[in-house]
């Protein structure tokens, strides 16, 4: 009698899908032209069955498909929100489709990998690219597809044949790539425009092409790009989800096996798994489970099986601090820490809950950062950056910009410069100081309003990368009623007060805190006797906590002369110190905040 399996039996027996790590062309950035070797070493049928029993691809229908690829290859559109899973997609179906092609001739033009060397080949008889490649899913990039899409001005400037054919404005051909199949994607920034539809018509214009797939992420889509390539080119449209934590986990035993490594009965691979994946972000792959395993196997010195704290990597975490606990740390403040921690709460509850296979599009994340100048607008931008890190949800990356920056020297520079800037801050926060520098005053100003437009279309395009502007509290109301396409881009506005005196006196306490310096009883007294005048002098250009800083900075000055002649230095700073560098301070002030140096007649 035919015995049928439980629901857990099969799950626990159904095949798993091969890795497919990306391979690098020398001479091309790795996202930018790659490929992926194919499982050829796996039946038509192992290969369906995989794909069929993974969670990731459990909303494709594989037989619609097939009958909509009928006597061509596949053209399909693949959506989701990873792109390691959106590529192993179309590996399996180029796979799939590829065990029951014959050999295709090579194409009546020049190949572009005559230009290439390829690394790591282990296909037998790769005296040439061409050859190496022939079984193997190449993927591309559509800015090498249509120059209007380059997001990088800085990419011109890499070594090889990359920056080759950027000078020469020489662009790929998908014509001349001689491979199983072809993948279209983009790591940020959009995928589709009409040049890229014209390599797309010409590539299946000829005899017989390549199975042909475009990766787009939600925030990618062009709708009408979209539906010429459904209406006009027939390509079929399929949604690709995530790994879930049971596949991953039986991903995850299945390589230990292979490594000749055990786990502990108590080890928790899922909490393992689920911080190994929120540490790598949108960069996770399954492979990294594997280069987990060798980095834990070359660091222990025993056959001892794996505990949960073996498997566990943790984020590096700067200065040796938590990003809350250091926004905690930062006197005053109140509203702006707890709105700004709700803020940060919401993303890495999202992507834990993404994590967990639940599809949810990315929530707006961008800030305005509205208040006088020192009262921590830049710091507090930074550690969001960082918190972001910690939790899982961003890769930690601050990037902090100017009007010179983001404004070019001609029209058309300033585009790409803050493509630039999105791609240095990608995953993490682009902070935009001085933000008042974006206001059209006089409606004149196309510098002005290519910059705003360009900032708007990124923040819509890429809404991993949190945008935070800075400025006075005036000017940011102008700028975001300016603009409603950036005012709808901006979840919030957060106000920073500016400080009172004693809260600019427990900053410059903390500034001689860190550096292990006393001060004397009366300094609370001295320290107001500064900033109380001093604000009433500087009015709106009072620097708040950069008046403290200033202070700190002179007041060590004449500790440094007093102690320059005696035999130990000490780590006290006087009355004497504090009332001197007060002193010094608020006459400079009183003849226009200039020093003078040197002669005058």
């Amino acid at each position: 009698m035919k015995q049928t399996m439980t629901a857990p039996e099969m799950t626990q027996t159904a095949p798993l899908c091969r890795t497919v790590p990306l391979r690098r062309l020398s001479g091309a950035p790795r996202k930018a032209l790659a490929y992926c070797t194919l499982p050829q070493r796996d039946s038509a049928e192992q290969l369906i069955q995989a794909f069929q029993a993974a969670p990731q691809f459990r909303q494709i229908s594989l037989e619609k498909l097939v009958e909509g690829k009928g006597d061509n290859g596949f053209r399909v559109v693949l959506m989701g929100e990873n792109d390691y899973y959106l590529r192993q997609a179309a590996v399996y179906l180029t796979a799939m489709s590829h065990k029951g092609r014959t050999s295709r001739s090579a194409p009546a033009v020049d190949s572009y990998w005559d230009d290439f060397d390829l690394d790591n080949i282990d296909l037998e008889d790769s005296g040439s690219p061409a050859k190496a490649v022939k079984d193997a899913l190449v993927v591309v990039s559509s800015s090498l597809l249509d120059p209007v899409l380059s997001q990088s001005a800085a990419a011109a400037g890499k070594q090889g044949v990359i920056a080759q054919m950027k000078a020469e404005e020489k662009q790929l051909d998908l014509v001349g790539l001689e491979s199983a199949g072809i993948l279209i994607a983009a790591s940020s920034g959009p995928v589709l425009s009409d040049g890229v539809l014209d390599k797309v018509d010409a590539f299946l214009s000829q005899e017989d092409p390549q199975d042909i797939f475009v990766a787009m992420k939600a925030s990618q889509t062009d709708l009408e790009l979209l539906e010429e390539l459904r209406f006009t080119y027939g390509f079929q449209t399929c949604q690709v989800g995530q790994a879930d934590q049971a596949y991953l986990r039986r991903l995850l035993v299945q390589m230990a096996g292979s490594s000749l490594l055990t786990f502990s009965p108590a080890a928790d691979l899922d909490k393992a798994i689920a911080q190994l994946r929120r540490y790598r972000g949108a960069a996770f792959e399954e492979s990294d489970l594997e280069l987990l395993l060798h980095r834990v196997s070359a660091a222990k010195t025993d056959r001892k099986p794996l505990e949960t704290s073996d498997l566990i990597m943790r984020p590096c975490r700067a200065q040796g601090a938590q990003g809350r606990e250091a926004l905690q740390a930062m006197v005053g403040l109140s509203g702006v820490k707890d709105a700004l921690s709700r803020i940060l709460a919401v993303a890495a509850m999202e992507d834990r809950r993404r994590l967990s296979g639940v599809e949810i599009a990315p929530s707006c994340r961008n800030m305005a950062f509205s208040g006088a100048p020192g009262t921590g607008k830049s710091v507090t931008a930074r550690l969001a950056a960082q918190i972001l890190r910690e939790e899982g949800c961003g890769t930690g990356r601050f990037v902090e910009a100017g009007r010179e920056q983001l404004i070019g020297a001609y029209l058309g520079q300033t585009s790409h410069m803050i493509a630039e800037l999105f791609q240095q801050a990608r995953g993490g926060v682009l902070f935009i100081d001085e933000a008042g520098a974006l206001l059209n005053k006089d409606g004149q100003d196309i510098y002005v309003t290519e910059a705003v437009n360009a900032l708007v279309r990124h923040m819509e395009l890429e809404p991993e990368t949190m945008v935070i502007f800075a400025t006075y509290s005036d000017e940011m109301k102008k700028l975001l009623s300016s603009n409603p396409g950036l005012s709808s881009r901006v979840a919030q506005v957060l106000e920073f007060p500016g400080y009172e005196d004693g809260q600019l006196f427990d900053i410059f306490k903390t500034f001689a805190d860190k550096e292990h310096l006393t001060l004397p009883e009366d300094a609370a007294d001295i320290c107001s006797r500064f900033f109380t005048p001093l604000r009433r002098r500087k009015g709106e250009n009072f620097g708040n906590g950069r008046e403290a800083r200033r202070l700190f900075q002179a007041a060590k000055e004449e500790m440094a002369l007093r102690v320059m002649g005696e035999p130990e230095v000490g780590s006290a700073l006087t009355s004497a110190d504090l009332e001197a560098a007060s002193s010094r301070l608020l006459a400079q002030e009183k003849d226009g905040g200039q020093s003078v140096i040197g002669f005058c007649r």
